[in-house]
């Protein structure tokens, strides 16, 4: 059986979309040649509001270009484009919400016992981080969910196969929906050949599934201390937006160290920070069009409130810069 223990969910999107398809699906360019500069990746600025100069502008104090990939990493194994903004927009109003479909959902599959991260704290920092209403519905019981389970690894666990949950998501989805999330903390699989996956996501379907389960240290033996429940919180905000990004049909960002940033293992994803570079905000507000300092504002609150002391002294920085460009 082939193994394939370090693939994360969006190593899945990309092996189960394909790097080049999902360029051509969201009307980007298959380009040849090198790899776009940051700025290239921003694009034109000229016609901005001063606000949107300065959020998308490459600031060295802010932004640090991408580090090079050490062996294992994501990027030392997957020879990635990127996207620009130019690229982004050709295929943007297949991308923006819509008035009939405008808010994200939540769906917890199974139970979140004590030690899990908090499911109003997800929908929190998913509604600040997308600024958009994003809901969070009744728990869905996994003996109801349609999918084939198997019992999997050293200690043996549960899984479920998240091909399955992906086929029944669209028919629980609300009217209202532009996308809906579930989450769980039930171990996944894509297929027979995979080990686990943590997640997977369609990008027309609007549809994902993403696990919590080894984001959690005790599921490795590991045993918990006082900091293993702001971790877990943590790990789980930053695949929430990263895979929700995916759904407002951003690619992996190959221009700055960024939420986006592919990750093939948990040391990769531990190293990304929980902000997007100015080429993935720019592509995200184009889609969303939230208000660019009431989202920061949400996002501060959310990482003060929650002691995620080093995101909240980035974006308390941040803040100070585009209140006084405003």
């Amino acid at each position: 059986m082939k193994t394939r223990t370090r693939l994360s969910a969006w190593v899945y999107l990309a092996v189960l979309v394909g790097i080049f398809t999902l360029q051509k699906t969201w009307g980007g360019i298959v380009r040849s040649g090198p790899i776009p500069t940051p700025d290239q990746a921003i694009g034109d600025l000229t016609r901005a509001t001063s606000l949107e100069r300065s959020t998308f502008a490459n600031d060295k104090a802010f932004f640090t270009p991408i580090r090079k990939p050490q062996p294992g990493d994501w990027l030392a194994e997957h020879d990635e484009p990127g996207q620009t903004v130019l690229e982004y927009r050709l295929g943007l109003s297949a991308l923006k919400p819509t008035p009939e479909q405008k808010a994200l959902y939540m769906l917890p599959l199974g139970q979140f016992e004590p030690g899990s991260p908090s499911l109003a704290k997800l929908r929190e920092f998913g509604a600040a981080f997308f600024g958009m209403e994003t809901r969070l519905l009744r728990v869905t019981a996994v003996e109801k969910v349609p999918a084939k389970r198997r019992i999997f690894g050293r200690p043996p666990k549960r899984q479920l196969l998240s091909t399955d949950i992906l086929e029944w998501l669209p028919g629980v989805k609300p009217r209202d929906a532009y996308s809906i999330i579930a989450v769980t903390m039930e171990d996944l699989y894509p297929d027979e050949a995979w080990n686990f996956v943590f997640g997977q996501a369609t990008l027309q379907g609007g549809a994902g599934v993403f696990s919590f389960a080894r984001y959690d240290p005790a599921f490795y033996g590991i045993k918990r201390d006082e900091q293993t429940q702001a971790l877990i919180l943590k790990r789980s905000c930053k695949v929430l937006a990263h895979e929700t990004g995916h759904m407002f049909g951003l690619m992996h960002c190959v221009f700055f160290e960024c939420l986006m940033n592919g990750s093939n293992h948990l040391d990769e994803t531990d190293t990304r920070p929980m902000h997007l570079c100015p080429v993935c905000l720019r592509k995200l507000q184009l889609s969303s069009g939230f208000d660019l300092l009431k989202r920061e504002e949400a996002l501060l609150k959310f990482f003060e409130a929650n002691s995620i002391t080093d995101e909240a002294a980035w974006s308390r920085r941040w803040l100070e810069k585009l209140r006084s460009a405003k």
